[in-house]
């Protein structure tokens, strides 16, 4: 397809806000348009801090965040089921998902999973620790100090069901992919104040965000729960979110291909339902670079 147009639309699942970062991808890109200029490239951002910069620097940008392509059919409320757990966080065991936040909660549920920028042994001294920092709450996946099970989307959808609120901890991130799928599930969130687009799905009726402290997050726990929004309304204020991105995305593929590929304008159709292909951020400039030296 060397000689073909063909349109690249890019996530980012990091912030992205350092300058050093989006210079880096700008010489990757020029790089490879010069040996093919056919091809274009939009570079999806989760914040419109994001999109400033980009832009700044020459780069084609828009503000469509990648959870937008979250999928709301497997996410969903499930009925009939009562609250187990008082909040749930769904999230990698490192230090910078910040759970020890979450010790004053009094019941919570957490799905995670291994870094491998971690490591084995950390997560599982981590892991270790943190069920002796927060001996009520529940660690659901299966595990031993040599692995982690993932727990598959029914099971999480499950948990989910049984909580009352989701928990996001971080300071930084990207846009945060389990924070979609709390809000699709019908969670409210109670979040920390971060960079990196997780908050931009949220809506003052289903979104709290508190300081980073233990008791902030448990009051801000409490406070949600009280609330007692119904899980379809907090569904459908995050499902009014999602297709604005959607129809940013659908305008933006029209003008890019001069018209030849319209989106369907059903914004719950399954193609903006799709897994992407996921690349870490090196891997992706080197492919770039690696094409343009390899004519």
């Amino acid at each position: 397809m060397a000689a073909r147009p063909a349109l690249f639309l890019v996530w980012f699942t990091w912030a992205m806000r350092k300058e050093r970062q989006v210079l880096r991808t700008l010489t990757a890109e020029r790089l490879y348009r010069r040996r093919f200029p056919e091809h274009r490239f939009v570079f999806m951002c989760n914040e419109l801090e994001e999109v400033a910069l980009f832009r700044e620097n020459g780069l084609n940008a828009l503000f469509c965040s990648h959870n937008a392509l979250a999928d709301e059919q497997t996410f969903k409320p499930v009925s009939g089921v009562e609250n187990t757990y008082d909040a749930f966080y769904n999230a990698m065991i490192s230090p910078w998902k910040r759970r020890h936040l979450a010790r004053l909660v009094p019941s919570a549920a957490h799905v995670f999973y291994e870094s491998r920028l971690t490591g084995r042994q950390k997560t599982a001294d981590l892991l270790d620790e943190l069920k002796r920092m927060m001996p009520a709450h529940h660690f659901l996946n299966p595990h031993d100090g040599h692995r982690i099970e993932k727990l598959d989307w029914q099971a999480i959808n499950a948990v989910m069901a049984a909580s009352a609120t989701g928990l996001c901890l971080s300071a930084e991130e990207g846009a945060m992919y389990a924070s979609i799928e709390y809000l699709l599930a019908g969670l409210p969130v109670v979040s920390t104040p971060s960079i990196g687009g997780r908050h931009i799905f949220g809506d003052p009726e289903t979104w709290l965000t508190v300081e980073p402290t233990e008791e902030a997050v448990r009051d801000g726990v409490a406070q949600m729960k009280a609330r007692n929004v119904p899980r379809e309304r907090v569904r459908a204020v995050t499902l009014a979110k999602v297709h604005e991105h959607r129809k940013r995305l659908r305008a933006c593929v029209l003008v890019e291909t001069d018209g030849r590929v319209d989106l369907p304008d059903d914004y719950g159709h399954a193609v903006y339902r799709r897994l992407n292909n996921w690349q870490r951020g090196l891997d992706f400039e080197r492919m770039l670079i690696d094409d343009y030296h390899s004519e």
